[in-house]
């Protein structure tokens, strides 16, 4: 027995010595492995597909609603000038009443701004805190203050002290701070600032209108919000030349959101002028949105169903920045 014993020793060491061996060769590659990073794989070029106007919600909520959806029930036909059903007799008009209109859907001269054309007259002044001009239909005697569907109507607040806090507001002051130094509460501050902000949502629906745009930019961006369960995007259209935002709209990184934007964007553009340029960052949902857009359907003489026929021209082109990477010194 002691002479097996002695044979097998040298195998048993051997064995160990290979085991140790292959152990540490495989510790070698594993840690080169971890020291040369991975070469990323070359990404070929995405091919988006262009989407249809059957694609846009907006769209087919239109279809759907007919002209209705724009409150819209054909050509309206306009009434005669109030200047000419009446007598040349009497004193003249010289109030200044152009831009307004009457708020009284059956009146004949209801939204009409003209003051060549309506029947609104000065009707002394109003209000108990600061003069407020009044006016007054002469067609159906309803009337009104020169700040009815305006940030001010109904306010007992002088108006210069509201426009104060609007512009310091606008330029970036806490609410905070003039709570503090004017003693106005911080919710009649922010009930001025969002009815601000909802009459110059509808400011902004009437004058931007039949735009003649040559270049668009299309861009979101990202806003931090106290409180706020997710990501705030603000989605904009900017006018490269002018550097209007016709569109501005809130709201999720979706491609919801794109087709409201561009819809919107579409709305505004005078029909039958030459399309604008449209560029964008690298997201892919604002090409999905344009195409549902700038397009009309084709019936081909062989095919069953129309095609989609994206516009001849259409331009669209994805900006994408590259930020270089300078060694440290």
């Amino acid at each position: 027995m002691g002479p097996n014993h002695v044979a097998v020793a040298p195998v048993n060491l051997l064995v160990l010595i290979l085991v140790f061996g292959l152990f540490q060769l495989v510790f070698r590659l594993a840690s080169r492995r971890r020291r040369t990073p991975a070469q990323p794989h070359p990404k070929g070029p995405c091919h988006l597909k262009p989407k249809s106007g059957a694609d846009c919600p907006f769209c087919r909520a239109e279809q759907l609603a007919g002209p209705s959806y724009h409150n819209e029930e054909g050509p309206r036909l306009l009434p005669p000038p109030w200047r000419s059903t009446r007598s040349s007799r009497g004193r003249r008009k010289a109030s200044h009443t152009e831009g307004f209109a009457c708020h009284t859907p059956a009146c004949p001269y209801y939204d009409i701004p003209d003051q060549t054309r309506h029947a609104l007259v000065a009707d002394g002044p109003d209000g108990k805190h600061e003069p407020i001009p009044a006016l007054r239909c002469q067609a159906c005697g309803h009337k009104f203050t020169v700040r009815r569907q305006t940030v001010l109507y109904r306010l007992k607040t002088h108006s210069a002290r509201v426009a104060d806090a609007l512009t310091f507001l606008a330029e970036g002051v806490d609410v905070s701070v003039l709570e503090r130094v004017w003693h106005i509460r911080e919710g009649t501050l922010r009930t001025w600032l969002t009815r601000a902000g909802l009459h110059a949502k509808k400011l902004q629906a009437r004058i931007f209108q039949n735009l003649r745009c040559a270049h668009i930019q299309l861009d979101e961006l990202w806003a931090h919000v106290r409180q706020a369960s997710q990501d705030v995007w603000v989605w904009a259209a900017l006018d490269a030349t002018t550097k209007i935002v016709p569109v501005l709209r809130l709201g999720p990184r979706t491609l919801h959101l794109a087709y409201a934007v561009v819809h919107e964007r579409h709305h505004r553009l005078q029909p039958g002028f030459p399309l604008p340029v449209f560029t964008t960052d690298g997201l892919g949902l604002y090409f999905y949105a344009l195409t549902a857009h700038f397009g009309h359907w084709l019936q081909p003489e062989d095919a069953r169903k129309p095609v989609w026929q994206i516009a001849t021209d259409f331009v669209y082109g994805q900006v994408e920045g590259l930020l270089p990477r300078r060694p440290l010194s």
